[in-house]
């Protein structure tokens, strides 16, 4: 009776022990976690180059207004900001991309003025990353829908390799928001890719 009891309750502990175990997991990968939600609830309507542009333009001020700010853990906030920045642009009327192009260039002033050596140095490399990428995907914007698939996709995989670079510097911004970005900006870039290939050929 008693080895009966033994066994029915290590056949229920197991399986909790591995929900547990699992949950654990994800939780230690909430970064990994967070881009894959971004990602699918960014694509499960389909792809859309013109919000992949969007996204880069918003990721790239992320990465500027944490170097001006001065503070990595800063990014995941202005994440916060630039976003409802976006939602409220919408609600009122006004183009959201010119609203985060204004955030950004004001970071950008603000870290210049603010910032002194190095950290100036820091803001000058992600305000041209930030001219850089949102000039590609503002030229993704105005494009034929084919051209603007692949400017975008282009936009995103260059985005992914800027992850991966502050992932190993871990500096700038933390590398929980690098491992979330990277998951999203290279998931958008495939599924454009993806898209693309499998659009009829004129």
């Amino acid at each position: 009776m008693n080895n009966t009891a033994r066994v029915d309750t290590h056949a229920h502990t197991r399986p909790a022990g591995r929900a547990a175990a699992v949950g654990a997991h994800l939780l230690s990968r909430w970064p990994l976690v967070l881009g894959i939600v971004a990602l699918l609830f960014n694509i499960t309507n389909g792809t859309d180059s013109h919000v992949t542009a969007m996204i880069i333009i918003l990721a790239s001020t992320c990465y500027l207004a944490a170097a001006a700010v001065g503070s990595r853990r800063s990014a995941w906030v202005v994440v916060a900001v630039v976003s409802v920045a976006v939602v409220l642009a919408r609600l009122t009327g006004l183009d959201p991309t010119a609203t985060v192009l204004v955030l950004g260039s004001a970071f950008a002033v603000f870290g210049l003025v603010r910032g002194t050596g190095e950290d100036r140095r820091e803001v000058g490399r992600q305000a041209l990353a930030f001219v850089g990428f949102s000039a590609i995907a503002l030229t993704a914007m105005m494009s034929s829908p084919t051209v603007a698939i692949y400017l975008a996709a282009a936009t995103a995989l260059g985005h992914t390799v800027w992850d991966v670079i502050h992932f190993v510097r871990d500096k700038v911004v933390t590398r929980s928001l690098t491992e979330a970005c990277f998951v999203l900006d290279l998931g958008l870039a495939i599924a454009l890719l993806l898209t693309a290939s499998a659009a009829p050929q004129l």
